[in-house]
């Protein structure tokens, strides 16, 4: 197992002023695993009682980064506390706060939580600190999609992907003998698929959108399939559960890319709180994808003209500005064309000269840096802009603008 000394909590992708907040009011496996990552940072905080949790919620700090919650067959009623009171909490918030369940043996997950992410606690400590980031990074983009819905509800629209979705698909991979286990779990809840090998996996991902990928297979072969599939970006996110029999296969199939482990012979209850949570994780992803693509590509159209109001403009802006408020974080704003002149010296006949050019390749660049998250638009009295989440983004597209400037006869 990796040390927990080599592994980087700070890490960029969770690097905003919230904690993560584990809840453990006794000793469990997973408090036993992460305990030293929290006297190595107080990004990560131990959480043993109700009020504890209350004060750490209810404070004037920003929300966590995420919750984890250890869930076994039988938890104390302390724990219960801390999970009814958690559930009222984040149904109250207009923001997503991410809750991660870890859980033990044949825990039965209680659903109604809505989890953001399920793990067996066969996860390696090494894996989990990334996945959180991932976690995080999922609730961001659930967030953004429906902040664009409300701001261009009458400008885009995703009923192709909401009618796709009307049944959730999941697909069985493999021959490991769990098809008719989770076909019948799954009955009129699910359009279960089964493939026989790798290339038909990835050939019918391919052919139709999936909520999530089991893995029913031997550990070698899990293990390949996972990583062809986030090689690919049309499945990286995917949920993909697999099936290991020992503690030692689950730590290979995490480390491959694995969601979510499926350790031993969990029980059929157990199992269908797994397959369900993947599956409403999958159906999250694949409508928050839906919205950001179809939105995107309205923000580069926009209007007849090509531009988009300042006032659209200005009530994204306010809007993202209270949600990342809640978490502690910037809005970072780049005018891209106070860029170009930077780069160019202020030369303004030259401005003037490459204005419309300038205009359609910054915009270029711009939408090929960033996220579909980022907000990229050629904004009415304003001109290219683009809204980021990170400094990282921000610096990044702030180069890649200015070697473009540098490398092409634009800036001549």
């Amino acid at each position: 197992m990796t040390h927990l000394t080599s592994i980087n909590v700070q890490a960029e992708e969770t690097s905003s002023f919230g904690k993560i907040l584990l809840l453990s009011p006794l000793k469990t496996h997973i408090l036993e695993v992460l305990a030293p990552l929290a006297e190595l940072s107080d990004r990560l905080v131990i959480v043993s009682s109700l009020r504890q949790l209350e004060h750490e919620l209810e404070s004037d700090t920003p929300l966590p980064v995420c919750v984890i919650l250890p869930w076994n067959v039988v938890n104390p009623p302390e724990l219960l506390e801390m999970a009814a009171y958690l559930k009222g909490y984040r149904r109250n918030q207009s923001v997503e706060v991410p809750l991660v369940m870890i859980t033990t043996g044949n825990a039965q997950i209680p659903l109604n939580l809505k989890a953001s992410a399920c793990f067996s606690d066969s996860i390696p400590p090494s894996v989990l600190i990334p996945r959180l980031a991932q976690v995080r990074r999922m609730a961001l983009r659930s967030d953004e999609a429906r902040l664009r819905r409300r701001l261009l509800g009458s400008h885009i629209t995703v009923d192709g992907v909401l009618e796709e979705m009307e049944t959730p698909s999941l697909l069985v991979a493999g021959m490991g003998g769990h098809f008719t286990t989770i076909q019948n779990l799954t009955l009129r809840r699910a359009e279960v698929v089964g493939t026989l090998s790798a290339d038909m996996t990835l050939d019918f991902l391919g052919q139709k959108g999936f909520e999530a990928v089991i893995l029913d297979g031997e550990t070698w072969e899990s293990s390949d399939l996972i990583t062809r599939l986030r090689a690919d970006p049309r499945f990286f996110s995917l949920p993909a559960l697999a099936y290991a029999k020992t503690p030692a296969d689950a730590e290979m199939l995490y480390a491959a890319g694995a969601t979510d482990v499926i350790l031993g012979d969990m029980s059929e209850a157990a199992l269908y709180g797994h397959v369900m949570s993947a599956l409403r994780a999958g159906r999250r992803q694949r409508l928050s994808d839906g919205i950001l693509t179809a939105s995107s590509k309205w923000l580069t159209r926009g209007h007849d003209d090509g531009t988009v109001s300042e006032k659209i403009y200005d009530d994204y802006v306010a809007m993202l500005r209270e949600t990342t408020g809640k978490r502690g974080e910037a809005v970072h704003e780049l005018k891209l064309m106070d860029l170009i002149a930077r780069f160019t010296a202020h030369d303004l006949s030259l401005m003037r000269r490459n204005r419309e050019a300038w205009t359609g390749t910054v915009l270029s660049i711009a939408m090929a840096v960033c996220r579909d998250e980022d907000f990229v638009a050629n904004v009415q009295n304003r001109g290219p802009v683009a809204v980021l989440r990170t400094k990282k983004g921000m610096d990044q597209l702030s180069n890649r603008i200015m070697m473009m400037v540098r490398t092409t006869g634009l800036g001549n």
